[in-house]
This record gives structure tokens, C-alpha cells and sequence, in this order.
């Protein structure tokens, strides 16, 4: 049987996540929480502000890519006046 990566530091069962699932978001003190279905994970529960946090790094890291292919794009580059815009 295959062993499966826990990515947090705390993990609880899918029956008292869904007594409280507030208190365990407390309790874990805004650390990601895996919630496990049958011994199995079957998500992760994670705060507001991380789920935000994660989301603008993904964002950053997308709009990084597109800057540094751009950047070794062989397309001549345009003179800008900023005035103009």
C-alpha cells in the first residue's frame, strides 16, 4: 500500500471537521490542516488570509514567466515616451 505525503502539520478527521470547522482553523493557529475521509487525505483546509497569500504568489509567479520570456524574446524592443501614455 502506498504511503501519501502529508503536506501539514496537523491532520483531522472529515467527521470533527465537520463539527467545527472554525475551531480546528484555531487550533492549528492558521497552519494548513489536512483533512482525512477513511484515513485517506481528502483536502486541505486552510485560512482565508493563506488561501489569499497563495494566490498572489501564484499570480507573481505567473507574471514573472511572462516577463522573463519576453525578455529573451528575439523581438525588437519599442522606445516608449512615457508621456505618451
Amino acid at each position: 500500500m502506498p504511503v501519501q505525503p502529508v503536506y501539514a502539520n496537523a491532520a483531522v478527521s472529515i467527521s470533527d471537521f465537520k463539527k467545527s470547522p472554525n475551531a480546528v482553523l484555531k487550533e492549528s493557529n492558521g497552519q494548513p490542516v489536512a483533512v482525512l475521509t477513511n484515513g485517506k487525505i481528502s483536502g486541505y483546509y486552510v485560512s482565508a488570509e493563506t488561501w489569499e497569500m497563495l494566490s498572489e504568489y501564484l499570480e507573481d509567479m505567473e507574471l514573472g514567466e511572462i516577463a522573463r520570456s519576453r525578455m529573451n524574446s528575439k523581438n525588437k524592443r519599442v522606445r516608449v515616451n512615457l508621456d505618451d501614455l
